[in-house]
């Protein structure tokens, strides 16, 4: 009720608001409803995991404007294993009324869609790995600020990798991703 509470009081007052669902179950239905019609714009992960998979997926959320799963999440929500990928995503996208959706996808970088833009497919970008852990959080934060701002497609997905590249580089969560270092690095791509 407390959390439901603050949802209902903060979600409007943001210009974005970013949710990570790791299906532990501290978002269930009556916070998710709220979330999805207070928040001006919304951008949602909703993660799988050994604890929750197949039981929760990105549809327990009927409206995101952006969407950042990992493929994996996506087919499991397709019911879909080896089927194409675009419309897939296109499906999703149209139930959940997403307008941009990004679909991370590990050594082979990301599927970037919007329904009015089609699909980027952008490479990954990572030269070392080290640990994955948390990659897909820093993609997902950093992207959804590029997509409230209206950032086309190439722009997210370019982003969306050096950010993943920068996250797989060191152990857990040692180094966090911050703005100069971030701008290095894309410069250092760009040339």
């Amino acid at each position: 009720e407390a959390l439901c509470a603050s949802l209902r009081e903060l979600a409007p007052r943001y210009d974005a608001v970013i949710v990570v669902d790791f299906g532990h179950g501290m978002l269930g239905p009556e916070a998710i409803g709220i979330l999805c019609e207070g928040a001006r714009f919304l951008a949602v992960n909703a993660q799988s995991n050994a604890g929750n998979l197949g039981y929760h997926a990105i549809s327990r959320y009927p409206r995101a404007d952006y969407i950042c799963i990992t493929e994996n999440e996506m087919r499991l929500e397709a019911r879909d294993r080896r089927g194409d990928l675009e419309p897939i995503v296109a499906d999703v996208a149209r139930r959940l009324g997403a307008r941009r959706v990004t679909v991370t996808r590990g050594n082979q970088g990301c599927f970037c869609y919007a329904p009015d833009e089609g699909v980027v497919e952008v490479p990954a970008l990572a030269g070392q790995v080290v640990d994955r852990m948390g990659a897909g959080d820093a993609v997902l934060a950093v992207t959804s600020l590029c997509v409230a701002q209206g950032a086309p497609l190439e722009i997210v997905g370019f982003i969306g990798n050096a950010v993943g590249a920068q996250a797989v580089a060191t152990v857990g969560n040692r180094t966090p991703i911050d703005r100069a270092g971030l701008s290095k690095h894309i410069v250092a791509l760009l040339k």
